[in-house]
């Protein structure tokens, strides 16, 4: 055995020792109790509870520590531990009369009414005025707990007690609240507040009869004095604050606020309070800040968000006003002027398509109202909301009166070709005739509507006010122009040149003028002048262009644009212009190139979205182009270029479910004749008949006429089986226009007729007008197949020289090979046709079919392998995999497929038969 040695044993000694000196050190729950009232003495709570806690735990049943520690928690505000402690010093014995005026006081600031209510006031022991102060919480506690009747008994009784406490003022006082009559209880509580300035029960009561009363400033008085009196008191020190900011205190308010969120900063209602505040003082960033503090703390009013909405405007944070006032807006009346804040921030971020709902519902306005209207008209306009617009516009008729509104008003009416809008435009000259705006606007609408002496009385007028003024003379010399008086027009524009501000407009006017009597030497020599001075004018260099062309010399004319582009590739004016004349000769490729260096921004003007698109569909990139379009329809959905050129590769992809959807998009918006044209097109495409005869419908009478109303009308009468009639305005659509789909249309109704040889005879004559119809060719091909195969694949040679990647064209050309036994010829057509289209069946099969009549079964069975799944419907080609199986030898396999496959077509039923027969299938 180990024996101990001196350190271990010096170890347990010294254990041993302190184990003595710690049992020697006890104290008992009595020392704990006199240590405590040390503590206190020495103004130490914190210790004391800890020493009481000791005396507790030593003696858990000690109803004097239990109280001691209950009467500390209360001194400490922690009424919930007072309560449980205060209860079990009863349980143990402790003196009653001791313990329930403490108990009273936890109940009442726990809110424990029901307990409150049944305490025992008459307990003996007790001064009258702790019974007062007790049965006052007792009364209040019933009345809280509507048990008036019971309160009122409560009261009589407590009459009787001889004290003059003001507790029972309280409670004589209280019986008038519960008859309602607060006048006199008022009157009864303000007297006792002169005896008990400080009393907390007077102060609280004192201030809720004022509010009763509807005296909030009153009150608000009051609950100040109870503050300075109780500090720490901060659920009232909130009510008070909350009371001044809604009675617009907001500075009185302010400290107790910034107190309060002291102690929580993140606290939703104090964070209101402080957002309401701070836009009082015009401090919106902190306003904004304290807003959506209290919004992302669960509080959610809508005068939160009113706040938070209006901040967020004034810091021109749009979206964020946005976001907040279109989370409200709904609960908003009409004409609310949050509802105004809320279109102008929409206006700001360009949300045109929630403009019109949020200005529909203000009907009271004013001529404030007239910019902002007007602005979104313009805005609505701009996005091809054009009904939404008209509703503002008429609505800002009644609300424009200065020169400056009525000229945006007269504007706005004209984009929507509303003649009135030059009589406003009128008013707004008359009005100022110092304002350019209205000049040059009322003077192009002159222009535009043929009122040309107007026109020009605007131009005298005009440069009497503005002496110094070149656009004066401009407006003569335009009108002079389409009057062909081309002298006085001269006259002007040399005006116009001689004055300073000018600059290359009259010069080109004068170009212009040159070049519409023909002058093509004289206007050249003036243009290169004009260049020398004006290098990078992209108009001059446009004319020059065009000037070149007419002389026969357009390259000299394409190298003057490219040469300055390349020395100015920044100028995005010489790139557009460069992109537009690059389009005009053909070099698609070249003009996709030079945009895409920009990128595909919201921001660049539709030219560049319009260039680059006509150039990706030109340049047969369908796939980039859908990508294009679809982008540009993203930021500008009803923009109708973007819609029209989208609209294009819907049809050639015979898409046309989601043609029809994206016209009436665009209808919705704004009456369009070209797009209700297009959505009876798309909607006769799908064969929806009953919905394409209503946008017909719609057609004027003179677009009825029109030789492709005709084409329409033809295909209703095809619907209804009137073919005689179908086919006169059938064959009026296609002398119009000699397109593949007017084509298909004619020769789908001879067919109907049974006009076999008119049917042939009508598609090579139309071949020899348009040789590069690749859709006739191929459709003229299909049809000599069945009577002149050497013909046949004749033609499709010629489709193939046109496309040599037609896999069509290739396919079949492999099957007439095939069916005269060119096993090699064809072979190679099908492996070009499965190349180009590898998942197209029909052409692997005739691949497979050429492998199988050259016993290649390995191969043949390679490639059914890849089309015979769940998913083929053709019976032809899954016989044509079995007899595959069948002549490679395969039998059990044959015949196991023959058995999965249930057979539809009387056909395909015949061969199986055959089969069986052939191959001797069991």
């Amino acid at each position: 055995m180990e024996r101990l040695t001196g350190p271990k044993l010096g170890l347990v000694s010294a254990v041993f020792v302190l184990g003595l000196m710690a049992g020697c050190g006890k104290q008992s729950s009595d020392e704990y109790i006199q240590e405590a009232k040390q503590y206190l003495a020495e103004d130490n709570s914190a210790a004391a509870i800890v020493a009481l806690k000791n005396a507790v735990k030593t003696a858990p049943k000690s109803a004097q520590a239990r109280y001691e520690l209950g009467r500390v928690y209360v001194i400490q505000k922690q009424y919930e531990s007072a309560e449980k402690e205060l209860n079990r010093a009863l349980e143990y014995g402790f003196e009653a009369s001791k313990v329930l005026p403490l108990l009273t006081q936890a109940y009442q600031n726990t809110g424990a009414y029901s307990a409150l209510s049944k305490i025992e006031h008459e307990q003996a022991g007790l001064t009258s005025v702790e019974k007062a102060e007790i049965g006052y919480f007792k009364v209040v506690s019933l009345a809280r707990l509507d048990n008036v009747t019971e309160a009122k008994l409560l009261i009589e009784d407590l009459r009787s007690l001889d004290t003059r406490s003001v507790y029972k003022g309280l409670t004589a006082a209280y019986s008038l609240v519960l008859d309602s009559d607060f006048e006199n209880a008022l009157v009864a509580v303000s007297a006792l507040k002169d005896e008990s300035p400080q009393n907390a029960e007077v102060l609280k009561l004192l201030a809720q009869l004022h509010l009763a009363s509807n005296q909030p400033k009153e009150a608000a008085d009051v609950f100040k004095d109870y503050v300075q009196f109780y500090p720490e008191d901060s659920q009232t020190t909130f009510v008070l604050a909350k009371l001044l900011v809604d009675i617009g205190e907001m500075s009185a308010a302010e400290p107790y606020v910034d107190s309060l969120l002291k102690i929580n900063k993140q606290h939703g209602l104090l964070n209101q309070l402080k957002a309401a505040i701070s836009t009082s003082k015009e401090n919106y960033s902190d306003a904004l800040k304290h807003a959506e503090i209290a919004i992302s703390n669960g509080v959610d009013e809508l005068s939160l968000r009113l706040i938070a909405g209006y901040a967020a405007y004034q810091e021109q944070d749009f979206t964020g006003a946005n976001r907040h006032l279109s989370y409200i807006a709904g609960a908003l009346p009409n004409n609310h002027p949050g509802l105004k804040l809320l279109a102008a921030s929409q206006l700001q971020l360009g949300l045109t398509t929630d403009l019109g709902g949020v200005l529909s519902r203000l009907d009271k306005l004013t001529e404030q109202d007239a910019p902002l209207f007007s602005k979104a008209s313009y805005e609505l306009i701009k996005g091809g909301y054009e009904k939404d617009a008209e509703i503002l516009i008429e609505k800002t008729g009644g609300i424009s009166r200065t020169a400056e509104d009525l000229t945006r008003l007269g504007l706005l009416q004209l984009s929507l070709d509303n003649l009135d809008g030059i009589v406003n435009l009128e008013q707004a000259v008359a009005k100022a005739p110092e304002l350019d705006s209205a000049q040059l606007t009322l003077a192009k609408a002159y222009i535009v509507t043929a009122q040309y002496d107007k026109a020009l009385d605007l131009a005298n007028s005009w440069k009497q006010t503005a002496v110094d003024d070149a656009r004066p003379y401009l407006l003569a010399g335009d009108v002079y122009v389409k009057l062909e008086n081309f002298k006085a027009a001269k006259s002007e524009f040399s005006k116009a040149k001689e004055l300073s501000n000018g600059g290359a407009i009259p010069k080109l006017a004068l170009i212009n003028l040159e070049l519409l009597q023909g002058n093509l030497d004289l206007a050249n020599d003036m243009l290169d002048a004009v260049l020398q001075e004006y290098p990078t004018d992209v108009t001059a260099l446009a004319t020059f262009y065009l000037i070149s062309k007419q002389q026969g010399n357009q390259a000299a004319g394409l190298e003057k644009i490219k040469s300055t582009f390349d020395k100015n590739q920044t100028n995005i004016g010489l790139r557009l212009l460069l992109a537009r004349v690059w389009l005009v000769e053909q070099r698609y490729s070249e003009v996709i190139t030079l945009l895409d260096e920009l990128g595909e921004k919201e921001s660049l003007p539709k030219e560049y979205w319009a260039t680059l698109g006509r150039s990706l569909i030109r340049d047969n990139q369908r796939q980039g182009a859908t990508q294009h379009y679809d982008r540009w329809l993203a930021f500008a959905p009803n923009d109708k270029d973007a819609v029209i050129g989208k609209l294009f590769l819907l049809d050639s992809q015979n898409k046309f479910a989601e043609g029809a959807k994206l016209t009436q998009s665009f209808l919705v918006n704004r009456d369009d004749v070209q797009m209700q044209i297009l959505d009876t097109h798309f909607l006769l495409m799908k064969s929806d008949f009953e919905a394409a005869q209503k946008s017909y419908d719609k057609l004027p009478a003179e677009v009825l006429e029109e030789p492709m109303s005709k084409g329409f009308l033809a295909r209703f009468q095809l619907s209804r089986n009137e073919l005689e009639p179908a086919l006169v305005n059938a064959e009026i659509a296609y002398d119009a226009t000699q397109n593949s789909r007017n084509l298909l249309l004619v020769i789908h109704i001879l067919d109907l007729l049974e006009h076999a040889d008119k049917s042939l005879l009508f598609l090579e004559e139309h071949l020899e007008e348009k040789p590069n119809d690749l859709v006739a060719r191929m459709l003229f091909a299909e049809r000599q197949i069945g009577g002149d195969i050497g013909a046949a694949m004749v033609t499709y040679k010629k489709a193939l020289e046109q496309n040599p990647n037609n896999y069509i064209a290739n396919n079949n050309l492999a099957y007439l090979y095939l069916k005269q036994g060119e096993i090699d010829i064809a072979k190679q057509f099908a492996e070009k046709a499965a190349e180009l289209n590898p998942d197209s069946v029909e052409t692997l099969d005739t691949l497979a079919q050429i492998y199988v009549a050259d016993q290649d079964y390995e191969e043949a069975l390679e490639l059914y392998s890849r089309v015979v799944t769940d998913d083929l419907k053709n019976e032809e080609i899954y016989l044509n995999y079995v007899e595959t199986l069948l002549v490679s030898g395969d039998a059990f396999l044959a015949k196991r497929k023959i058995e999965q496959r249930e057979m539809k077509l009387q056909e395909s039923l015949d061969r199986v038969q055959a089969l069986i027969t052939e191959y001797g299938i069991e």
